[in-house]
């Protein structure tokens, strides 16, 4: 009997290319990747000093702008065509707008690179910053072959790629800081070697037994009609991306200018530790919801609005707790975890973390803008963001005050955000209003009794 009812349980999971056995195993490996982020993070804050983190933090700001740039957002289109002839030309396309990205990006680099490390005021980084292109083709490449996994479900490659890159990059970026002393250039080796290992990593996993054909295909005309045929990319989902980047961006380059390096390297670190459950949730539930809305937006509406739900309203159980207590406890765990110079980034996670909670929900929503055929609504709820965010840091570092600077970052952000959740769902068809004040009296409630209980323990543990 019990035998039998496992037996039910688990037959999703089970039945190949099935939603639950996709997202299980890009779950699995995401969960193996955090574990490690969490395990190995310690030791590198104890290897390196803020400042190193701020520094790589503009350098990685770099490369994400320029991939958006340099790739036109084509590649996030591979999983789209109905024909395997019209995903092999638009990987054509990325695969020659990446390779002439890099060496356009790398002349540009020859002539203008002082001027550049000057403007970006990264020039404690020295000569690690000219691997930017190298940094730069890795990273679209390796985009470009994950898109093409997710076309063809084969979402075992590519979190087995993101398990083996996090290990080998992470412990060469700790055997690089060792041997530099904590220089930042450290961790630049060590997110090269990263990216390196997880473009060889997809490579050699499948997408190279399709080399004979990409290129024995390949002409300029075909080239051309996949850019014309896709170029909502570039139109649309380009520019309500990238400023979407921008304005995540943002107090990377307002804390530069207003307050240094190492504050840069504490706001730094706070948002790579809480992108990691982010990040866990993402990708694992990203490209499997991705490639499942776009089959049922056209085969079974109904299917997906309950989909959707389904997944939100899970992410937000989820997420809930785990970040709310980073939000009301964030100063006291970075100081116990990662050692006393790292307490501020603490405080900066608590201006971020129920912000968070609507990121981590946005996984359910943030792909249908494009399923639904909607990009215009990206660039211009990305626009209304990206104005609240400078709104709110101009004024703090006006005012030369950080805190409120990314406090107010934070309320933004979280506002926004979820305002657009609610109109993704609202497009769908979804009962937002009832949703809405659901979610508003869950978080409230969690909120009150966090903050409740860290009163309770300052108050009898705490006393002076």
């Amino acid at each position: 009997m019990l035998k039998q009812r496992l037996l039910d349980l688990t037959q999703p999971l089970r039945q190949k290319g099935s939603f639950a056995q996709n997202f299980f195993v890009t779950f699995s490996g995401s969960a193996a990747v955090t574990a490690l982020g969490f395990l190995l993070t310690p030791i590198m804050t104890r290897i390196y000093p803020p400042a190193a983190y701020g520094q790589m933090a503009v350098l990685n700001a770099a490369v994400s702008n320029l991939t958006l740039l340099t790739t036109l957002t084509y590649q996030s289109a591979v999983p789209l065509p109905k024909t395997k002839e019209d995903a092999l030309s638009l990987m054509q396309l990325s695969g020659v707008l990446s390779v002439g990205s890099f060496v356009l990006i790398s002349l540009v680099l020859l002539l203008f690179g002082p001027w550049i490390t000057a403007w970006l005021d990264v020039q404690a980084l020295g000569g690690w910053f000219y691997l930017l292109p190298v940094l730069l083709l890795f990273y679209n490449l390796s985009l470009l072959l994950s898109s093409w996994y997710t076309r063809t479900k084969e979402f075992r490659t590519r979190t087995g790629a993101d398990v083996v890159a996090t290990v080998l990059g992470r412990a060469f970026t700790i055997g690089s800081g060792l041997v530099t002393h904590g220089h930042p250039g450290g961790l630049v080796l060590g997110d090269v070697f990263g990216k390196f290992t997880t473009f060889v990593a997809l490579l050699r996993s499948g997408v190279h037994r399709e080399w004979g054909e990409l290129r024995r295909t390949f002409s300029w005309a075909r080239v051309r009609k996949a850019a014309h045929d896709f170029r909502e990319f570039p139109l649309y989902t380009l520019p309500g991306t990238y400023v979407n980047t921008l304005s995540a961006q943002l107090p990377i380059f307002f804390l530069t200018s207003g307050f240094g390096a190492t504050v840069v390297g504490l706001y730094s670190f706070s948002v790579t530790l809480l992108e990691i459950p982010v990040g866990l949730t993402g990708s694992a539930i990203a490209p499997v919801f991705y490639q499942k809305a776009s089959e049922l937006y056209h085969t079974d509406l109904p299917r997906l609005r309950e989909l959707t739900l389904n997944i939100y309203n899970k992410l937000l159980y989820v997420g809930i707790v785990p970040l709310g207590l980073i939000t009301v406890f964030g100063d006291w765990i970075f100081k116990i975890a990662f050692g006393a110079r790292w307490e501020m980034a603490g405080v900066f996670t608590g201006y971020l973390g129920y912000y968070y909670i609507f990121k981590l929900t946005s996984q359910a929503t943030g792909n249908l803008y494009t399923v639904l055929g909607k990009q215009r609504y990206l660039l211009l709820t990305n626009l209304l963001l990206l104005v609240t965010r400078a709104a709110g840091l101009a004024m703090g570092v006006y005012l030369h005050n950080v805190d409120l600077a990314l406090l107010l970052f934070g309320v933004g952000s979280l506002a926004c955000i979820f305002l657009i959740d609610m109109h993704i769902l609202h497009l769908l068809g979804l009962p937002v209003v009832r949703i809405a004040l659901r979610t508003i009296l869950l978080l409230g409630a969690t909120l009150l009794l966090l903050k409740g209980l860290r009163i309770g323990i300052e108050s009898v543990f705490l006393k002076a």
